[in-house]
């Protein structure tokens, strides 16, 4: 009995070293692949930046993904429905405009900042956005966001 005890407690220590190991490993994947995903930005960066021409002009308007850091488990996506009350709509709107500064979308182009914005909206809201609401292509962030809420705010009435 207690040599069975003994190969147990053996066994349970090898699975929990095995374990964290293989934590310690998921870790540093996780690190290489967020070095990798920020050496492709810069290199995009850096290559757009070259085929637009070196004049201060078109290299500051092209400040595209310079700097960005795509989320990891850390940030989640706030994901908006078409069936958000406008109560609802202006938390979201809070957390959406947090998660912007923490993953640094407001440092993309305003098309990318666009696509990322869709990204966390459902077919109907982006349905909507595209051929219900009248949103310049080149608005930015803040006024499309307000758009949405003002849209929410008088299709419906005040719904909270």
């Amino acid at each position: 009995m207690e040599r069975q005890l003994e190969a147990l407690t053996d066994l349970l220590m090898r699975q929990a070293e095995a374990a964290q190991r293989a934590q310690e490993e998921g870790q540093r994947r996780e690190e290489r692949l967020n070095q990798l995903l920020e050496r492709m930005v810069v290199q995009q960066t850096s290559q757009s930046t070259s085929r637009t021409g070196s004049d201060d002009a078109s290299s500051s308007s092209n400040t595209s993904t310079h700097g960005v850091r795509y989320p990891t488990s850390a940030a989640t996506t706030p994901y908006l429905t078409s069936s958000a009350s406008l109560r609802e709509f202006d938390a979201w709107q809070h957390k959406f405009e947090g998660y912007v500064t923490l993953t640094k979308i407001n440092m993309l182009t305003r098309t990318e900042q666009r696509a990322a914005l869709t990204a966390v909206l459902d077919d109907e809201w982006t349905r909507t956005l595209r051929y219900g609401i009248s949103v310049p292509e080149d608005a930015d962030l803040g006024s499309i966001l307000d758009t949405m809420g003002e849209y929410l705010r008088y299709s419906n009435g005040t719904r909270d």
